[in-house]
């Protein structure tokens, strides 16, 4: 039997809103005064409970001129309510407001909205298939049917599917440990959605983050980097606050046991700008030769 907590969040987010809204009007006053504000929310704000989720300072601003003091007092129950709902923990974080709280949890909402409900099985010969080619990826067809037992069209149809739909990727790996390269695992607290999907954007296309992961905690953004020598790498963490990114934490290690490699970008013609728009040349960190540059730069000063 599946839990509440299941059920519920594949209940739409608006609706979980207004619920958590509708709850702590109920615990805080009485059912007569949870009418009248939704009520006046939507005659004279015309403001319907549906929209609110879209309407966070109006309904924000609405709250206070209704109930006074006592609107924080109404905000942070519906905050809890909702977390509640959402599995998620509540923390109060210097200088959020309830909209930053609600824009979190939608956040939330959508990085786990496309989970499978249950993992996708791969059969046998799928499997067959891909663990002939983690021992090397350049095996032939030829060589793959034979160590699988399935028939040439068979293997060629089997990897174009697992490759279209994107379960399977095949590419050249750099060993960064033997290349000397140091790493470090940077926790972001990244406020808004805007912030988040432009960060998000920003870093997806730059060459030296190896991971980008998604989390429901205070440190909503977990960022896993490598430096061309320990000065360049302090640079690229450094260079995550002009993003608008708070930093939690840094945790500065060795390059990884395992996986051993990654897929790197290389950049075999450079440009003026880096991948995330900038100038390497107007850097201060460049200039003082605390940093090589970005890999993607004619500027760039590194082994790539």
């Amino acid at each position: 039997m599946k839990s509440d907590t299941v059920l519920q969040t594949k209940r739409s987010f608006d609706s979980l809103l207004v619920e958590s809204l509708e709850e702590s009007l109920k615990i805080l006053l009485d059912d007569s005064a949870t009418h009248s504000f939704i009520s006046y929310l939507e005659e004279n704000c015309s403001l319907k409970k549906g929209e609110i989720g879209r309407n966070l300072e109006s309904f924000s601003a609405e709250l206070e001129k209704f109930f006074g003091l006592g609107a924080s007092r109404i905000e942070a129950l519906i905050v809890a309510l909702l977390y509640s709902k959402l599995g998620l923990k509540y923390e109060e974080k210097e200088g959020y407001t309830f909209g930053d709280y609600i824009r979190d949890a939608r956040a939330h909402r959508k990085t786990y909205a496309g989970l499978r409900s249950a993992p996708r099985k791969l059969d046998p010969k799928d499997l067959r298939i891909i663990h002939s080619l983690r021992e090397d990826a350049r095996k032939s067809i030829t060589q793959l049917a034979k160590e699988t037992g399935l028939s040439r069209p068979t293997v060629v149809s089997r990897l174009e599917k697992l490759m279209q739909q994107r379960i399977l990727h095949i590419s050249a790996g750099i060993n960064i440990r033997e290349l000397g390269f140091p790493t470090a695992c940077v926790c972001l607290e990244l406020r808004g959605d805007d912030l988040r999907q432009r960060v998000e954007r920003d870093l997806s296309g730059c060459p030296r983050v190896l991971m980008f992961l998604r989390t429901a905690e205070k440190a909503n953004a977990l960022v896993f980097l490598f430096g061309e020598d320990q000065n360049t790498l302090r640079s690229t963490i450094e260079s995550l606050r002009d993003l608008g990114a708070d930093l939690v934490d840094v945790y500065h290690s060795e390059p990884p046991i395992s996986p051993e490699c990654f897929s790197l970008r290389v950049f075999l013609e450079k440009s003026d700008m880096t991948p995330c728009g900038r100038r390497c040349s107007d850097c201060v960190r460049y200039q003082d030769d605390q940093c090589v540059g970005c890999p993607a730069v004619k500027e760039y000063k590194g082994p790539f």
